[in-house]
């Protein structure tokens, strides 16, 4: 692979993605150990907040994989520097949920399944179009489901590190669909087959388990309604999956075959 050629500056939206994660300096001991101190052993949410850092701790180690090859396969230089500032955020978040598991239940839960399942399949995905593409709207649903995180979990002090990290996450997805829709990497979204674009969506949608958070949420937050999450995650999801069917010529074609073939059981 042939080095990128760097043919410029940083403008416009490039300049203030890389601003934006220069201000991002948090330490992760530093916040898990601030975030520790408002977690009571009497909490009852003791366990769940456990199982939902140490999920975390292995969810963006994904993050830094996929984000890891996606830099390395990046034809441009920008990219390549902006996308460098999303690995070391995905290092950080990985380490301040893993602080914070070790010091709640001792050490941090093995992955689950389907975690590993997901890893294995963006690794070896064959389109590197597709598999940022998958990150991105990954990225996607989990800023989302950080959103309500941070208002159900307030007694543990995980909100606060949810709070931090959706800050990143949010700045990835920007990033994602901006290189996406726009940026360098327009061509290569154009040049997936409709199957293959399908298909990476329908890869992400398969690991989002909405019925799962809106579930968990529900009990965390009462004054929600049950099926209200998981709507306006579908609601976000497919705003950012209209984006992407727009810059293509086969957008109409796009749009029909998922209105008749919703991606959501």
């Amino acid at each position: 692979m042939s080095l990128a050629v760097y043919d410029g500056t940083a403008k416009g939206a490039n300049a203030r993605f890389i601003e934006d994660a220069r201000r991002s300096t948090w330490v992760p001991q530093t916040v898990a150990e601030q975030a520790l101190r408002r977690l009571e052993k009497s909490d009852p949410l003791l366990e769940l907040t456990w199982n939902l850092a140490s999920g975390s701790v292995y969810v963006e180690q994904v993050g830094l994989e996929a984000a890891s090859v996606i830099l390395t396969e990046s034809p441009d230089a920008m990219a390549k520097l902006i996308g460098a500032t999303a690995v070391s955020d995905e290092g950080r978040h990985s380490s301040v949920f893993a602080y914070y598991a070790e010091r709640v239940g001792g050490a941090v839960a093995p992955p689950a399944e389907p975690i590993v399942d997901l890893s294995k399949g963006l690794l070896t995905m064959e389109y590197p179009a597709a598999r940022m593409l998958c990150h991105t709207l990954l990225e996607g649903f989990a800023a989302d489901e950080f959103f309500w995180f941070i208002r159900g979990l307030r007694s543990t002090g995980l909100s606060d590190i949810y709070r931090l990290v959706r800050r990143d996450e949010s700045r990835h997805v920007g990033l994602g669909m901006y290189y996406a829709t726009r940026g360098t990497g327009l061509a290569s979204v154009q040049a997936l087959s409709p199957e293959d674009l399908l298909n990476a969506e329908e890869f992400v949608v398969k690991y989002s388990d909405l019925d799962v958070i809106d579930a968990l949420l529900t009990r965390l937050i009462p004054e929600l309604s049950p099926g209200s999450v998981s709507r306006w995650m579908r609601y976000r999801h497919e705003k950012r999956m209209n984006m992407i069917f727009q810059v293509r010529s086969d957008r109409q074609d796009l749009i029909r075959y998922r209105k008749q073939h919703p991606v959501f059981a």
